[in-house]
């Protein structure tokens, strides 16, 4: 088959590659829609060991399954979860496997990913996508699934108040699944306009371009002078966890969502004077059935984040576009069947 393979540095390649075959509890499915994620341009930051099969957001077909698989058939469209979890671990135990300790990851050193023609994944990790939901919208359930996990774990309740530091897709999602779970202000802050006024089209935000305007201002606009319940640090900058923290109210949460590049050291006056919550926030448990049902309903409009739609010969193509023209590019999808200009349920 072929595959996109990352052989080192920014080095991504079409390669034939051997097909993958089920393990036991696993399927293969013929991928028809990959997204590209900016974590997986951090190979070589990681000092991860190519050669890797990138792809970790991934919808398609069942074409194989092992014999020991039930509840699934060959022709189910899915989406699916990358972090396959080995159900032994001190995490997997305690209830948190998604925090498996054992984790084969799509697109990982253990796990080939979804930017290829075919990917093997464990069959519970396969989640069947609901009619009248895309292809391409159906690979955006992983990040949607992790921005969800996000509020899971603030326990946000109808009527509070969200901060989403970021404007990328991630700040998006934060700030639809915002809407859709009743909070009752969302600020959005990030950098570039353009990002900034879709996000605000999309889901109603407030939003806020930090390069000219105080996010503490308007965060004080906006809830009467007593800041949020919910702050979401998701642009991974080592200056906003202590914009978040500046933002919240007496007893509110800041969640570390993005791995954060160069951190600052919190203000741990204002943790400890406030009986703040900072909590991190990391894949995602139980989300990926109620985002895919949202986007059948029309809540998350994924394919309103999706930019470009590529064949897997043109990756660098995808790449160089979602780093050159960020203003303009939330997402780019990978398409294996490259002769289709859309790629919609059949």
């Amino acid at each position: 088959m072929k595959a996109v393979v990352w052989s080192g540095g920014q080095t991504f390649q079409l390669e034939d590659v051997p097909d993958p075959t089920p393990d036991a509890g696993q399927v293969v499915v013929k991928v028809q829609a990959a997204a590209i994620c900016g974590t997986d341009l951090h190979y070589a930051d990681f000092e991860s060991t190519p050669p890797i099969i990138p792809g970790h957001e991934v919808a398609g077909i069942i074409v194989e399954k092992a014999a020991d698989v039930e509840g699934l058939s060959i022709g189910d469209a899915v989406a699916l979860d990358p972090v396959q979890r080995c159900g032994d671990c001190y995490a997997c135990s305690g209830g948190f496997e998604h925090l498996c300790l054992n984790a084969r990851h799509l697109g990982g050193q253990r796990a080939s990913g979804g930017w290829a023609e075919y990917v093997a994944v464990d069959a519970a990790n396969a989640y069947r996508i609901p009619e009248g939901v895309a292809f391409v919208a159906a690979s955006l359930a992983e990040p949607a699934a992790v921005c969800y996990q996000s509020f899971r774990r603030a326990a946000l309740q109808a009527g509070q108040d969200v901060l989403v530091i970021g404007d990328g897709p991630f700040g998006f999602l934060h700030a639809t699944i915002a809407r859709i779970l009743g909070a009752k202000n969302i600020i959005v802050a990030g950098h570039y306009d353009e990002r900034l006024a879709r996000i605000a089209q999309h889901t109603g935000a407030a939003v806020c371009n930090t390069h000219r305007q105080d996010v503490r201002q308007l965060v004080t606009e906006r809830t009467g002078g007593l800041g949020v319940d919910v702050a979401i640090e998701a642009s991974g900058a080592g200056a906003a966890p202590n914009i978040g923290i500046a933002a919240l109210r007496p007893r509110g949460t800041l969640v570390i969502f993005s791995y954060t590049w160069n951190p600052q050291p919190p203000d741990f006056a204002a943790v400890s004077m406030n009986e703040l919550n900072l909590i991190g926030s990391c894949r995602s448990l139980g989300c990926f059935e109620p985002c895919l049902q949202w986007m059948a309903q029309g809540k998350i409009p994924a394919e309103s984040l999706i930019d470009l739609k590529l064949p897997l010969e043109r990756v660098g193509d995808a790449i160089r576009a979602m780093t050159q023209r960020k203003k303009d590019i939330f997402k780019a999808v990978l398409l294996p069947e490259h002769h289709w200009t859309r790629c919609e349920r059949k």
